[in-house]
This record gives C-alpha cells, structure tokens and sequence, in this order.
C-alpha cells in the first residue's frame, strides 16, 4: 500500500531532482491513461462476452424447444407407425386365414374330383366284365 502524500518543507532547489520529479510525474501520467484504456479494454470485453453469452443462452432456449419439438413429432410418429403396423398385421392374418379357408375348399375339392375320376375308371373297367358275368 502506498504511503499518503505529506507535504515537506520547501528545500533547496536541485536541478536533477526537479527533472526526476518531472519524469516520476509524466510516467505515472503515462502508467494511469495505460491503466484507463486497459480498463475501457476490459470493460469493452466484458460487455462484448456478456452479450454474447446472452446469444449463446437464447440459442440453447431455441435449441431445446425445437428438440421438444422434434422428440414429440418423433412420437407421434411412431405411435403411427405401430397403429399402421397394427392394422397390417391384423389384415395380414385376416388375408393368411382366409387364404388357409381357400386352399383347404380347394384340397377339398381336389380329393373329391380323384375320387370321383377313381371310380368311374373303376367303373369303365369293372362295369363290362360286370355286365358280361350277369348276362353271359
């Protein structure tokens, strides 16, 4: 800490004491307009930073809310998605069953057509050695 300026009675006056004083008084002029625009410097910074931390904390606001935005669009389409998925999967065993009903018709009818072309073969063949054993 510096000491506080107490007057001294008035000395001799020396030449190259006077031009010190004079040197001693125009660097501490020279130090305190440096610590000024320093000061203005660093104030300058500081208001320059601060704004630009006010922009940095508007941008994340407006980040997360387009997040929130993005993340419940994202679910509405997913729960979309698993409706649509659904109603496939519903139609698509509605479409297996009755496709299982068709060919089963089909089979059906498959074996009742052999059957029936089974026995009239059996019939052609069998029906004139039958006639011809009851009327011979």
């Amino acid at each position: 800490m510096h000491q506080p300026y107490i007057p001294q009675p008035p000395r001799e006056a020396c030449g190259l004491h006077d031009l010190c004083m004079e040197q001693l008084r125009d660097a501490l002029v020279g130090l305190k307009e440096q610590m000024r625009l320093g000061i203005e410097s660093v104030a300058a910074q500081s208001r320059a930073n601060g704004e630009t931390l006010v922009r940095i904390a508007e941008s994340q606001v407006a980040r997360r809310e387009l997040c929130a935005r993005q993340e419940e669009r994202l679910g509405g389409l997913e729960r979309a998605q698993a409706e649509h998925r659904d109603v496939h999967a519903t139609g698509r065993e509605e479409y297996l069953k009755e496709r299982a009903d068709l060919w089963a018709a089909v089979n059906k009818l498959r074996f009742h057509v052999y059957v029936g072309l089974g026995v009239g073969l059996v019939l052609q063949v069998l029906a004139p050695l039958v006639l011809r054993a009851v009327f011979a």
